[in-house]
């Protein structure tokens, strides 16, 4: 990006910030997105400011276009891409999906605006879309030969390859998609009878993935409700009569850290 560039983008950076601090300062916090969205949406035209509500964006992995129905809050004038909360507390993964989002649309600059605070400027990120790679590693971890630590070298190469910040049903394509270019057996979707006691209850559950028939996978995006995500999962281990399973969160900004072995205590060989 050169110099002239730069600073046309940072000025148009700021006359957003400020046709959204126009908003806020209108209506305040403890509205619903879409409320802040169609406001600055007409702030925006008001000004002259040129935007895209909406916008989709293409997810490729590997040769193969997921329909994952993603879209951008806002793209000012093709450069700017600005992401709307209205929440009482910012998590470190709206920041990463920003980031997500930047990468996948191939802009460089972009706002994370929260209105559902008191001032907006303390509601306001700007992130500029870095070449650097996104690392992790399976050291420590369950070794490549295992079938376990397969699974967990594709998973982490879905994660290197697409980021945090997207929702859970991309990453499960993301991951079949890359099981199937290992050729990993696994099966999609599998009922799960639940019965407590003789009965059987009448709605079955769903277990997402299982590995080679014998390994179950639950994939989650948020860790806002990790503890509760492990607790699901560990009820389906044990009514599938499973030894073990593995939770993958994808929402953190690197998959070892939200990666988790669930071991069924109730398994009886």
């Amino acid at each position: 990006m050169n110099e002239s560039m730069s600073e046309a983008i940072n000025a148009l950076t700021y006359r957003v910030i400020g046709a959204a601090m126009a908003v806020h300062r209108e209506l305040g916090p403890g509205l619903e997105e879409e409320d802040y969205e169609l406001a600055l949406h007409e702030e925006l035209n008001s000004q002259g400011i040129r935007h895209v509500n909406q916008q989709p964006i293409p997810v490729v992995y590997k040769d193969v276009r997921l329909d994952a129905g993603f879209r951008m809050d806002l793209l000012i004038e093709n450069v700017l891409v600005v992401e709307l909360k209205a929440v009482e507390r910012m998590h470190p993964v709206h920041e990463a999906q920003l980031l997500t989002y930047l990468r996948l649309a191939r802009r460089q600059i972009g706002l994370l605006i929260n209105f559902d605070v008191p001032v907006l400027k303390d509601g306001i990120i700007r992130r500029v879309m870095t070449k650097e790679p996104v690392t992790d590693s399976t050291e420590s971890l369950t070794p490549e030969n295992d079938r376990a630590g397969q699974v967990i070298g594709a998973a982490i190469e879905v994660h290197r390859h697409i980021g945090p910040g997207l929702l859970r049903s991309a990453y499960e394509k993301c991951l079949c998609r890359e099981l199937s270019l290992r050729h990993i057996p696994f099966t999609r979707s599998q009922p799960l009878p639940i019965r407590y006691r003789d009965f059987t209850l009448p709605k079955p559950a769903k277990i997402e993935l299982i590995v080679a028939g014998q390994l179950p996978v639950m994939i989650v995006s948020n860790s806002l409700h990790l503890e509760l995500n492990e607790a699901r999962f560990l009820g389906r281990l044990r009514n599938g009569q499973w030894e073990k399973g593995l939770l993958f969160n994808f929402g953190e900004k690197t998959l070892s850290g939200g990666l988790r072995s669930i071991v069924n205590p109730h398994f009886k060989p």
